[in-house]
């Protein structure tokens, strides 16, 4: 079993491999794991031992894991801002289908981060994005749902609370949204994405169970891809959507294959990385 990375929607970056990694297969999420481990893991998708090693590096100076050292071995745990961030993302994902027929409070958000503060700006409207924001106007973004207390948590985690000012609004119900969702979010290839993911991981269902490598493969490459959904759906109502059957047709696909592979996808994910693994 094995799976093309040739689809669009499929992002390579060692850090996001590495965190739909966590968030799927590492239990208890502050364990340890072996640095050298976690590097090999990322060779599987074409990043090279120098870059997987940068990547680790990295993650610790902004503060989302700790290097621990044991004699020439290192290992590395997570965080707590990487702990909020997987579980934000879980409840993200988990959410994703569950569509309000009339959003009844927006949520918009300013932010006043200018380039002195290009880091945490970054950081920031990663979240808002992934969370479906769409971007209203500079540093003004927009969402149909209640993400007050996400935005909140999320400032306060990078210590920009007192930049970032969250107003909850109602939309005028004869307002007909069209151009406003128009220039918030590029919907029209939407549904195409949600049908091609349905499609190329529906086959996998039918295939013979495979080795544990080839299962690890599969769903991490699977778990990547469904997670760029997180940046390019909303969540509107289907009344708003064309998408609402094709996102529903592929969130089936995705808990069926998760529920096929990730058990052998963690097993091999936590031998790869157990600290006893490393070489004295």
């Amino acid at each position: 079993m094995r799976t093309s990375t040739d689809d669009p929607l499929f992002d390579p970056k060692p850090q996001g491999l590495l965190f739909s990694m966590f968030g799927a297969y590492l239990h208890p999420r502050t364990a340890p794991m072996w640095s050298g481990g976690l590097v090999v893991l990322l060779e599987k998708f074409g990043v090279t031992t120098a870059t997987g090693r940068i990547t680790l590096n990295r993650m610790v100076h902004r503060g989302l894991a700790e290097r621990h050292r044991r004699g020439r071995a290192i290992s590395y745990t997570l965080s707590p801002r990487a702990l909020h961030l997987l579980e934000d993302g879980d409840n993200r994902l988990a959410t994703l289908a569950a569509v309000d027929d009339t959003p009844k409070t927006w949520t918009v958000v300013w932010h006043n981060l200018g380039d002195s503060r290009k880091a945490d700006r970054s950081n920031f409207v990663k979240q808002l994005r992934f969370h479906g924001f769409g971007q209203l106007q500079e540093a003004v973004w927009a969402s149909p749902k209640d993400y007050l207390r996400e935005v909140k948590d999320y400032a306060k985690l990078l210590g920009i609370s007192d930049e970032v000012a969250i107003f909850q609004c109602r939309l005028d119900e004869e307002t007909v949204p069209a151009a406003l969702l128009s220039h918030l979010w590029q919907l029209d290839d939407l549904a195409g994405h949600y049908e091609r993911f349905a499609r190329r991981y529906a086959a996998l269902a039918t295939e013979p169970e495979s080795a544990p490598e080839d299962a690890f493969l599969a769903c991490t490459t699977m778990l990547q891809t469904f997670r760029s959904f997180a940046n390019l759906d909303p969540e509107l109502p289907p009344l708003w959507t064309p998408h609402a059957g094709a996102r529903a047709r592929a969130l089936a696909v995705y808990h069926e294959i998760l529920d096929a592979l990730r058990p052998r996808a963690a097993a091999y994910f936590a031998e790869a990385v157990d600290p006893a693994s490393a070489t004295p």
